[in-house]
This record gives C-alpha cells, structure tokens and sequence, in this order.
C-alpha cells in the first residue's frame, strides 16, 4: 500500500496578483487555471499568468452554447487544445479521455490511477476533470483515495478511486505533465496571435454549429439569447465574467509583443479598447438586482456592448492579419498549421 501527498502544491504560496486573477475566475474552473498552478509549483515557468495564457493560445478561445451556460467554458476538444498548449511552451505531457458509459471505461479507470499516481511520486500534480479542472496533488492506496484541489483553493478533497472519471456529464479526462524544455518566448508568442486568427475563423469541429457558436459567430449568439430571455442569470453572468478576464489577460499579454511587428501598436490598441467594453459590461452584469430581473433597458446595454465587443475583436483580428500577412498568407486556407 502506498501513499504520497504534495503538500507544497496544495498549499502553495500565491502572490497578491495571482490570488486576484484566480478570484476573478472563480467558478470557472479553466484548465489554464490548475495548469499554471503546476507550472508554478514545479518553477517550470516564472512568466505572469496572463502570458502563458496568450502563448498557449487559449486565451484567444471563444466558444459559447446557444444557451449561455457554464458548459461554454470547457466546450472544445480537450484532447487537441491541452496538447496544443502545453506542446507550444516546451511541456510534454500525456493525456487521455473519454465516456465513462462505454463498457471498456474501467480499464482506463485503471490506467489512469496508475499514470495520476506515478505523476505524483515524480513530484508533478495531475490535471483532472471533474466537472470542472482540478489539480490532483495526492493518492492513498489504504484508503483508496486521490487528494484534489480546484485550481483556485487551498482544500483537499477526497475522490475515491472507483469515483475517478463518474461524472455530472459522461466525460473522463486527464493530463500529466511528463517534462519541460526551453523554447523561443517570441517565436511562441507570434504563433500564438496566428492561432488567434484561426480560432477566430473557424467553428470547432467537434462542436455542432446547432448548439454552439465559435469565434466571430459568437457575438451573436450571446446577443441573440440574451435578447430572447431563455438563459440563467447566474450562468450566464460566469461565462461572461470568464471572457471578460480573458479579454483582459488578452490586452495585457500583446502589450508586451509590441516589438514582434511595425503594426502591433494597432493590435495593442484594439484588444485594449476591447477589455474596457467588457470592463464596462461587467458593470452591468454585475447589477445583480437589474441583471437578476433581466430587466428590458438593462439587458439592452449588455448586448449593445456586446456588439460593440464583437465589432472591435474583428478589427483586433484584421490588425493581427497586417502584422503577420506572409506567414498566414502562405497557410493557405489552413491557418491553424504550425
């Protein structure tokens, strides 16, 4: 029988900065979240959160469902975008999925605890869902128990082993972070904001158009069911909160690329005027008592807003488009290319 707790993850220090980044994205539960607490926590990385947010490129996802629920923030193909990311910043990982309903799940339940608990014992926590990301930093073979923490706290819970991959939804999922390289900061960072242009472009493949919006579709989407009224206030107050502090962490992240073209001043511009309308929408949204009452006026200046945000996102689009025009130029029709 054999156990093993991370301490120094679960309690690990966080500065004034960070602590406020991660209560802005309370609720959210983001992979990028437990990721750069791992990261942190193995020194794998000393850049600010809002930058290996925008050199993984997840920062530039847009994806809502046509019901405006939590489910937007973690609807696209974990398997391609979390090996994406952590491959642009110098970090292998391994990583696997899948239905908990099909009859070979319990022998992936089997492998995954055995993957999870090696990652532990090499000093490295696990990313797991569970409904939302969390971060497992512990097992015990006695008690037959993993040792999670949200990205976000400081509390352990308990998941029994037979619980791993038993879900709300059908899905299972975990990643661990098996090494990390160097690589070229600026390289990464150029990749990144052509990345953003293809996710801007083009739906995600595993997602049906029917039920959700991707990229510049997404502004009418949110528009047109905050218009209808059929949505939760609540809900739909987190999957704004969550893009507001991504639009945030967007502005901030190509304020510090301003060197890689002679046209980023214009791409520093957008994405800034870009953060303050969400800035300015999260004012409204977070009138609990008007946004609540989806009162008629109220929710009319959140999607005027909106279509603000979506006419200057395109324009932040175009702008990367003239910074970049011979490397997305000779992609052709697939951007997304790396």
């Amino acid at each position: 029988m054999r156990s093993k707790i991370l301490p120094d993850l679960i309690r690990f220090p966080q500065t004034q900065n960070l602590a406020d980044e991660q209560r802005s994205w309370s609720g959210a539960g983001s992979y990028m979240d437990a990721m750069y607490r791992i990261l942190m926590h193995k020194q794998w990385t000393d850049l600010p959160r809002h930058m290996i947010a925008g050199m993984t490129a997840s920062v530039f996802r847009l994806v809502v469902d046509r019901r405006l629920t939590t489910e937007s923030i973690s609807a696209y193909n974990w398997m391609a975008e979390n090996f994406v990311a952590s491959d642009f910043i110098g970090v292998t990982t391994g990583q696997h999925g899948g239905f908990s309903f099909e009859p070979t799940f319990p022998l992936y339940q089997k492998q995954a605890l055995l993957d999870i608990k090696a990652s532990i014992d090499r000093g490295v926590g696990a990313i797991l869902w569970h409904d939302q990301f969390v971060i497992c930093a512990g097992y015990d073979d006695g008690e037959q128990m993993l040792f999670i923490c949200e990205s976000q706290e400081n509390e352990v819970i308990c998941l029994p082993y037979d619980s791993f991959g038993r879900n709300r939804t059908p899905y299972w999922y975990y990643q661990v972070l098996e090494s990390h390289t160097t690589v070229d900061i600026w390289e990464v960072c150029k990749e990144s904001l052509i990345q953003a242009v293809y996710k801007w472009e083009t739906h995600d493949y595993m997602l049906p158009p029917q039920d959700y919006a991707c990229g510049a579709a997404t502004y009418a989407a949110i528009a047109d069911v905050l218009q209808s009224g059929a949505y939760e206030t609540d809900q739909a107050a987190i999957v704004l909160r969550y893009y507001a502090q991504s639009r945030k962490d967007m502005a901030s992240y190509v304020a510090e690329l301003k060197h890689l073209s002679s046209q980023m001043n214009h791409v520093v511009q957008a994405y800034a005027l870009l953060a303050d309308l969400y800035a300015q929408m999260m004012e409204k949204v977070e009138d609990s008592t008007a946004w609540d009452a989806k009162e008629p006026g109220h929710v009319l200046r959140v999607i005027h807003l909106i279509e603000q945000a979506g006419e200057t996102e395109q324009r932040a689009i175009d702008a990367i488009k003239l910074a970049f025009p011979e490397t997305i130029g000779n992609r052709f029709e697939d951007i997304g290319l790396r």
